[in-house]
């Protein structure tokens, strides 16, 4: 696979990634980590295994990302700031506008062009915080999972086509004890200090060599969301000690 290319020139009017805006974003972003993280202390105590699988600072990632909990993308980028990474999350780019719009420029989050044209054009943002050795974090089912035991559902193909567009590593990421704090349902958390414990776990990077000479294909994306999927599937059954539905054990898409 080839290196992250430089993205086209073109009108950064929502968020930069050129190294000034990168470091006021790294200061910002560890104000906000400071204080999140006194929130989440009050509640949990959070165990990071695997960050050893996250390429150093300076060096592009795609970190996908398990989504069961509204304050699971909280202690991830707790877990990723507190390993060097300053966590790029993709939001909708209807948000970047008013006060949360500064706040999200601020810290540099990443807005995702819904109403764009082309379909590539929608992680315009993504690829340009790739392109300068960003950690862009993505939510591969682009929302929560309604899934009654928390496995992860169906998986777009948003990170591979951004992984296949410009060869930056997927490492994916799951957790586990959050819903211990925030039950699915409630209306709001239940912060008592120290009462859960939660843990995050990043994974190897996952292997797409075989995939990029194809990687205009269809099937290439297919195939790597479908990789995606049992991945992510199987670390959050070994977090829950719980056995891999039989749906999450097919090798290959049309294998």
């Amino acid at each position: 696979m080839s290196a992250v290319t430089e993205p086209d020139s073109n009108d950064h009017d929502l968020v930069s990634f050129d190294p000034a805006s990168v470091r006021a974003q790294n200061r910002a972003g560890t104000i906000a980590a400071t204080a999140a993280f006194g929130l989440m202390r009050t509640a949990t105590k959070m165990t990071v295994t695997g960050a050893e699988h996250l390429p150093p600072p300076g060096k592009a990632a795609i970190i996908a990302a398990y989504h069961a909990n509204h304050l699971d993308p909280i202690l991830v980028g707790l877990a990723l700031k507190r390993h060097g990474r300053m966590p790029h999350f993709l939001a909708k780019s209807s948000l970047f506008s008013g006060v949360l719009g500064t706040i999200l420029k601020t810290i540099g989050q990443i807005p995702v062009l819904r109403a764009s044209g082309q379909a590539g054009d929608s992680l315009e943002y993504a690829k340009d915080a790739l392109a300068n050795g960003q950690t862009v974090v993505i939510y591969p089912e682009g929302t929560l999972t309604k899934d009654p035991d928390f496995w992860p559902q169906h998986f777009k193909s948003g990170t591979a086509r951004l992984a296949l567009e410009t060869g930056a590593p997927i490492i994916p990421v799951a957790h586990w004890g959050l819903n211990g704090i925030y039950p699915r349902g409630s209306r709001l958390p239940r912060f008592k200090p120290l009462s859960h414990d939660c843990v995050v776990r990043f994974g190897p990077s996952l292997d797409y060599e075989d995939l990029w000479p194809h990687r205009e294909e269809k099937r290439a994306k297919t195939v790597l969301t479908h990789r995606l999927t049992n991945t992510i599937a199987a670390m959050v059954g070994e977090l829950s000690n719980r056995e891999l539905p039989a749906r999450f054990h097919n090798k290959e898409v049309g294998e």
